[in-house]
């Protein structure tokens, strides 16, 4: 089965986080929703104010996964960028060749900012993507080569969710899924 570690941060995109969460969930992975916070909390409150009790803090999560997701939301994002166990482990997951996922502010401030986004097509919300050189302005990206997948903000939560989903199973999946949520 495969796994996947989606981050919430306090400020983190409610859309965002909570769409990816589920549409790679329905697909049959199994979902770890990791808080990030400076306390050891596993309690979040997005952007829009909805609270998110995780089953684990950053700090807990030793395990590989398939891919980590990290959510937009200005204030997630940097809240994210400045999570030193969490950059670790991106590093890691880039160096292992294994799959990162970003949408809205977090290309730019989380992925781009160090290091994980290079050469490769990505996208992100306007005006937060200055840091990734091949800035495509695409609703969602898939770098098949770089492993990386980004969306551009909130209307497209749907879209990044199946384009994470997508590289984790097989499409006769990702259209199950698809069909359940009257896409």
């Amino acid at each position: 089965m495969p796994t996947a570690l989606v981050a919430f941060a306090n400020g983190s995109e409610d859309m965002e986080a909570t769409a990816a969460a589920s549409i790679i969930a329905r697909g049959g992975v199994k979902i770890t929703r990791a808080a990030i916070t400076t306390d050891g909390s596993k309690e979040v409150v997005c952007s829009h104010g909805m609270h998110v009790l995780c089953e684990k803090h950053i700090s807990e999560c030793t395990e590989d996964y398939d891919i980590i997701v990290i959510p937009g939301g200005l204030d997630g994002a940097t809240n994210c960028a400045n999570c030193e166990p969490l950059i670790a482990k991106l590093k890691a997951q880039k160096a292992a060749g294994r799959y990162v996922a970003a949408i809205c502010a977090a290309p730019g401030f989380v992925l781009a900012k160090h290091g994980i986004i290079t050469d490769g097509p990505a996208t992100g919300y306007p005006g937060c993507s200055d840091n990734i050189q091949n800035y495509t302005g695409a609703n969602t990206c898939i770098d098949r080569i770089n492993k990386i997948v980004t969306g551009k903000g909130p209307a497209l939560a749907i879209e990044f969710g199946l384009a994470c989903l997508e590289v984790l199973v097989p499409a006769e999946t990702v259209e199950q899924v698809k069909k359940g949520m009257l896409c």
